[in-house]
């Protein structure tokens, strides 16, 4: 069609070693909306982000437990404000608090059931505004 974008949307697949922790993870933990769930296969949404989560075998090329994603978001501390309650109730070394980043970046963390690395970050001084460009009219 005229008009629209060649590519549309980055949505890696996280390796999991059981799908219903998993989905317990990203929905009740994380806020994402599950939009298909059916043959060791899930996709989950939030607002711009999409993940696919595959039930893989612990001897799989890209196994369970082996994925970083980075999600970039206007305000990292409003988010862990939102995560925090449920992170703390975590096992001790699962995620990490807000912090400061060397590269210009405001990041916490936080690992999946299977120990998939998600952290969630954003622009802070030069980079403060690095995705504004997508919110133009």
């Amino acid at each position: 069609m005229a008009g629209q974008p060649a590519f549309i949307q980055v949505t890696p697949f996280l390796g999991v070693a059981a799908m219903e922790p998993a989905l317990a993870f990203y929905r009740d933990l994380l806020g994402f909306t599950v939009h298909v769930d059916e043959g060791g296969y899930a996709y989950v949404e939030r607002e711009r982000v999409g993940l696919r989560l595959l039930q893989l075998e612990a001897d799989a090329l890209n196994p369970p437990g082996c994925s970083h994603i980075y999600l970039d978001v206007h305000d990292a501390d409003a988010r862990f404000a939102e995560y925090e309650g449920r992170l703390r109730e975590l096992p001790a070394g699962r995620w990490g608090p807000p912090k400061n980043q060397p590269y210009g970046q405001r990041e916490f963390w936080v690992r999946d059931p299977d120990g998939n690395l998600v952290t969630f970050g954003q622009g802070i001084g030069a980079n403060a505004g690095q995705w504004d460009y997508r919110f133009r009219d």
